[in-house]
């Protein structure tokens, strides 16, 4: 066999590799009943991690800013779910940080993250008066691929922010979003707050596993010293 003849044979093999983990690749994505499980795995494994920092933080209802329940496009196929949970005083129910000053509170977070398995923990401070600090982080094992932790303290009250993004994974966000919603977002509702412990909802198709009926809009009044939001930091 020729050095020419080998080395054909050596690109035809390649060649067939490639396509064979492409094909594998994108066949690989799960549709119908196995999309909707999975996705519900995820959604509920992320919730349930962040929920566990909630209770740690905070034995009580979290204000819900977005529920996470609305599948979002990743990659070149793929979903993601971003939620977001705060802790916010009011004139009230007046709340402080648990361990009294923002600093100490961002050491204790960091702390607990680092027992619990999260990684890749970034803490962030900032100048021009701005008293907020960020804490960033991750934990792909139970489907979270970033969380960011706000701790603001107030005058009068103070507050914590968590908003989580999951993992992207492989299936349609459109073909997912019709299981979860075949008819449609249009009578879509979700709590304005909601207790770590709660089961969350998963979707209004008539088999799925949604606990309950879904709730009625609440009203809450606005708290009257809101924190300014971080700005992003500075190279």
């Amino acid at each position: 066999m020729t050095r020419r003849m080998m080395t054909t044979q050596r690109l035809a093999v390649a060649i067939a590799t490639v396509l064979g983990v492409t094909m594998t690749l994108t066949g690989c994505s799960p549709t119908g009943k196995d999309l909707f499980t999975q996705a519900q795995t995820v959604n509920t494994t992320a919730k349930q991690a962040v929920a566990e920092l909630q209770l740690y933080l905070f034995d009580g209802d979290w204000d819900v800013d977005t529920y996470g329940e609305i599948p979002e496009s990743c990659g070149a196929d793929g979903y993601l779910f971003k939620f977001s949970r705060s802790i916010v005083g009011s004139t009230v129910a007046p709340w402080r940080l648990p361990e009294g000053t923002v600093d100490a509170q961002a050491e204790d977070v960091t702390s607990w993250l680092e027992e619990h398995g999260w990684s890749g923990i970034v803490f962030r401070s900032y100048t021009g008066g701005v008293t907020d600090v960020t804490i960033t982080t991750r934990k792909p094992d139970a489907h979270i691929d970033d969380l960011l932790i706000t701790i603001s303290p107030g005058k009068n009250l103070d507050a914590i922010t968590l908003d989580a993004t999951t993992t992207c994974e492989p299936g349609s966000k459109r073909d997912l979003r019709h299981l979860m919603f075949p008819d449609g977002l249009s009578e879509y509702t979700s709590p304005l707050s909601e207790h770590p412990t709660a089961e969350p909802f998963f979707g209004m198709a008539p088999d799925s596993p949604t606990p309950g009926p879904r709730p009625a809009p609440v009203t809450y009044p606005a708290p009257t010293d809101t924190p300014t939001p971080a700005p992003s930091p500075t190279p």
